[in-house]
């Protein structure tokens, strides 16, 4: 499972969920969805990475097993790409060389399964938090760099209105 949070707002945090286990998934986000989350599910790790290129996302929980692509996988784009993104990884296959391999590797938390929901909200709470101190300290949001892909999308449009304008003599 991927999990995704991200700030839309300086109250909301966005967050991303990528479960092949549909269930559980749908769980996760009633029950965050009463929290301060925004959320958004998918259920396999190659669309987490594709939305990871479309969408700003705060934080990620990723469950390590998943079809298309992993959850370290995942990992290693939202930590590459977009080093701002704060990845919560579980599984439910996990020993303690796990969770040490996931957080050498760029994971914030590692949590097995089965777990309990206020454990996980606190978890997802405290990276969100710590996303919102990083933003912070470093000065800017995600969403102000040029590379970020809500940037991207907007710069695109920009440049076809201008050659429309341009095509049109004006």
């Amino acid at each position: 499972m991927v999990l995704v949070v991200a700030n839309s707002s300086q109250n909301k945090c966005r967050l991303l969920i990528v479960e092949d286990d549909t269930a559980l998934a749908a769980l996760l986000e009633e029950y965050l969805s009463a929290s301060n989350y925004d959320i958004q599910v998918v259920n396999d790790g190659s669309s987490a990475i594709e939305l990871l290129d479309r969408q700003h996302f705060d934080v990620v929980l990723s469950d390590i097993m998943l079809p298309g692509a992993s959850g370290i996988e995942v990992l290693k784009k939202a930590g590459g790409d977009f080093a701002r993104i704060i990845v919560v990884l579980m599984t439910g296959y996990s020993g303690i060389e796990d969770a040490l391999s996931a957080v050498k590797q760029g994971a914030y938390d590692f949590v097995s399964k089965p777990f309990q929901l206020p454990e996980m909200r606190v978890r997802l709470d405290n990276a969100a938090a710590y996303q919102r101190l990083l933003r912070q300290t470093q000065g800017t949001s995600p969403s102000d760099r040029s590379d970020h892909p809500d940037n991207k999308a907007e710069q695109a449009k920009a440049v076809k209105i201008y050659s429309s304008l341009q095509a049109s003599g004006r």
